[in-house]
């Protein structure tokens, strides 16, 4: 799904029906990967819990539509051996919302920051009750090491400044983590330090040097050009 500023209900179910028929009529596995920074309308968590639940959206196809399923489910049918299907509509829109459930596999990222976690957990109980949950655990040291390590092999550094950097980076990381964890216990609110915070914080290691050496770069040249201009006014 690509979210653009025009993009709305009408958009979402569009690109849902695409999805639907790929994974049901075609076969084809697929995971559909849905972060909550693309939810610009509380309906498309609502569609994707019924999809979790049941595996189907209500109202989502029209007449034609839903005919043109019944007839690709029609040839899927007769295709599988393995099954013996009746060919009545009920039967092949079974059949397809069947094979939906085997072939969909849906990732959602989402952030426990705030309120919208807690109530859309609340309002679309499938979110849960539907889904495994993965929760990244903070990186240990070594780990922190060595993705600071990797990240930083282009910084054009002599090697023992880059070795500092690495340990100033994963020191910061991990004071604001003890410090997280400090806030937390004493004023029970939490503050979430994310391996994303981690990647965010090199990502402004990168731009802070590159602003300073544009800037180091600059000074020079004018140094440079204004030498120029006195050795040729001491030349005449």
């Amino acid at each position: 799904v690509e979210i653009t500023r025009s993009y709305g209900p009408s958009e979402w179910r569009d690109d849902l029906k695409k999805l639907l028929l790929k994974v049901g009529c075609d076969g084809k596995s697929t995971v559909f990967l849905f972060a909550d920074n693309q939810i610009k309308d509380e309906s498309f968590v609502e569609d994707i819990n019924m999809i979790l639940n049941t595996g189907d959206v209500p109202n989502l196809y029209g007449s034609e539509e839903k005919a043109e399923i019944l007839e690709r489910m029609t040839n899927v049918a007769r295709d599988d051996s393995s099954k013996r299907v009746e060919t009545t509509p009920m039967a092949l829109y079974n059949l397809f919302i069947e094979r939906i459930k085997k072939y969909l596999h849906i990732v959602m990222t989402m952030s426990p920051i705030g309120d919208a976690f807690r109530n859309r957990i609340r309002m679309f109980p499938s979110l849960i009750n539907c889904c495994t949950i993965d929760w990244y655990m903070p990186w240990p040291a070594d780990a922190l090491e060595k993705v600071a390590t990797i990240s930083l092999k282009d910084l054009e550094i002599d090697e023992s400044i880059k070795e500092k950097c690495v340990v100033v980076c994963k020191n910061f990381h991990e004071t604001v983590q003890k410090a997280s964890e400090d806030y937390q216990r004493t004023q029970g609110r939490t503050n979430y330090v994310t391996p994303t915070s981690f990647l965010e914080l090199i990502k402004s290691l990168y731009k802070l040097y590159g602003q300073k050496v544009e800037k180091i770069t600059s000074q020079q040249n004018r140094y440079e050009v204004g030498l120029e201009k006195l050795d040729f006014a001491a030349g005449q």
